[in-house]
């Protein structure tokens, strides 16, 4: 058990059972109510008496920015100067005036560089004065020839840009500017300290959507809380839905000593078409929900690869299995939800009913659940292409029915058993405040591309003025948490996806991220395994007032 992780709380951390009755309002019932306000009874399974305790979890404050660095360092260079791999100086001024004799033109892929010595390891602030063939444009920053972080230009005319807070070793290293997809053109560099990390920014809404969620459910959303900005939650897709017997989750314990603090599922195969056709196994993600959560103390999130209705499916050759795909149905969502398409509306319903069922069944277990529906509705921002049906009839549409799932399952259900997250991964998707506790993004980089992927954070969190955690919901290849935690990345989880992006020949590691990066994410005193988890459970309603009575 790492240090780093744990403080000692003294007594309280066995003895202490604090009232929930100011919670009264906020502890989820057991009772559903039709829309005529009859009653359906539902059974909730007894559990044992909370004593709320932190254990020895640690939740001090991550300062950010490193005073080891000399204040009065700082690096200029002309990029004409660098090391070219690909590019070429130039001396036109097609993308207004530059300073020096030319500039550092830059097709895609290729780079300039420039060897650096670094007084101190620490957090640096790039200034990179750029233009590219295309406004907000993305170019990387490389060390000794590695992704380091991406950085933005944002203008087609040279302008000032930035890199803020990039985490660089003592010592002399070959610092790169590449080009990605769009030519950029650079023309100087400016490498000095980075300022401290405004740490009020993890300071998020302690609220959630649904006021009556279950007590679970609000313990676990008071940890994500209390963990936010300190420390990072290791996640993985199990294959098959097959939880700790799945070959990634064998994979992990055994090389790298522990489980992942998160398990993720998928419903898919209890989409109503896929079972009409024959799916089984579904109840697998059900089955194991409960295990990990109950027996193994780990956290469950739950995503739904909503295969359309049976009308709307195996389109343009698809097969029935490919039903979640834009490519492969007819639904045309914007119509359901505006009237014109009755049938349509009915079997979403349908639909969200039946997955229902099973949520009622965690819920009765008093399981809470990361629930993510509608995963990346807006598919790629840049490119806006929305590659799932429930996306791909707009922004409007998918709201309406991220509105539609909310309200049938808390309201017309009462499921209170959902911490509602979002990656809809475009602003104009996303439902509003009410609607949403977490915001996501599903990050898939390229291999071995070990950079914090601040961009995507900063994007995500741009989605609404309200502070909320951000989590990478979604990943391929992981990242470095040194880098994360330094530059203010700091996600609140990774979920890496299953298969490929974690395994080769069904062991660890696979082609993304290699086994060095593996082992020293999950031996990070900033990264959370599960035996690092503290008992959720019995986690306080309030820190701060547990705190306070501990104190006394």
């Amino acid at each position: 058990m790492r240090t780093y992780k744990r403080i000692i709380c003294g007594a309280v951390a066995a003895v202490m059972t604090l009232s929930v009755s100011s919670c009264a309002k906020k502890a989820g019932g057991g009772d559903g109510k039709t829309d005529s306000g009859e009653t359906t009874t539902r059974q909730s399974i007894p559990t044992e008496p909370v004593h709320e305790t932190m254990g020895d979890f640690d939740i001090s404050e991550v300062p950010g920015g490193d005073a080891s660095v000399p204040e009065d360092f700082k690096y200029e260079c002309e990029a004409e100067k660098g090391k070219f791999d690909g590019g070429d100086a130039m001396d036109k001024a097609f993308a207004g005036e530059f300073t020096g004799k030319g500039f550092a033109a830059l097709p895609n892929e290729a780079s300039v560089s420039f060897e650096i010595e670094f007084p101190a390891e620490g957090s640096y602030d790039f200034l990179i004065r750029a233009a590219a063939d295309a406004e907000n444009t993305d170019a990387s920053i490389t060390i000794d020839g590695n992704a380091l972080t991406t950085f933005s230009i944002a203008d087609t005319k040279f302008s000032d840009n930035s890199a803020e807070k990039v985490l660089v070793g003592e010592g002399k290293h070959t610092i790169g500017i590449k080009a990605q997809s769009v030519p950029v053109y650079i023309d100087s560099i400016v490498i000095q300290p980075a300022q401290s990390l405004d740490l009020s920014q993890y300071d998020v809404n302690r609220s959630l959507c649904n006021e009556n969620a279950s007590q679970e459910t609000w313990r676990l959303y008071n940890f994500l809380c209390d963990s936010y900005g300190k420390y990072i939650i290791s996640g993985q897709y199990a294959s098959d839905n097959a939880g700790l017997e799945s070959r990634e989750f064998i994979e992990i314990e055994k090389n790298l000593g522990d489980y992942p603090a998160m398990m993720g599922l998928d419903l898919i195969e209890l989409s109503p078409s896929r079972v009409a056709h024959g799916s089984s196994g579904g109840i697998n993600a059900i089955n194991n929900a409960k295990d990990f959560w109950l027996n193994q103390g780990g956290i469950v999130t739950l995503t739904w690869h909503w295969n359309a209705p049976e009308p709307y499916i195996m389109k343009n050759g698809g097969a029935w299995w490919q039903g979640f795909y834009t490519e492969y149905t007819d639904i045309d969502l914007a119509k359901i939800m505006n009237g014109e398409d009755q049938e349509g509306y009915d079997l979403l319903v349908s639909d969200i009913d039946a997955i229902a069922e099973y949520l009622k069944e965690l819920d009765d277990y008093h399981v809470p659940i990361l629930w993510r529906p509608l995963h990346e509705g807006g598919g790629d921002p840049k490119w806006n292409n929305p590659w799932f049906w429930w996306g791909s009839s707009g922004a409007d549409a998918y709201k309406e029915l991220w509105k539609l799932m909310f309200e049938r399952l808390t309201d017309y259900h009462n499921i209170n058993n959902l911490i509602w997250v979002w990656d809809g991964q475009n602003p104009d998707y996303y439902p509003g405040d009410e609607y949403v506790d977490i915001l996501g993004y599903d990050v898939y980089a390229d291999a071995g591309d070990y950079s914090s992927k601040k961009w995507y954070y900063d994007f995500t969190k741009s989605c609404t003025s309200d502070q909320k955690i951000v989590a990478m919901t979604e990943n391929g290849t992981l990242f470095d948490p040194d880098a994360a935690m330094n530059d203010g990345t700091r996600w609140g989880w990774f979920a890496t996806w299953n298969g490929e992006f974690t395994l080769k020949d069904m062991q660890l590691p696979g082609d993304y991220t290699s086994m060095e990066m593996w082992k020293k994410i999950y031996s990070s005193d900033r990264v959370l395994t599960l035996k690092e988890l503290p008992d959720l459970k019995n986690y306080p309603l309030n820190t701060e007032r547990y705190l306070a009575y501990a104190n006394k």
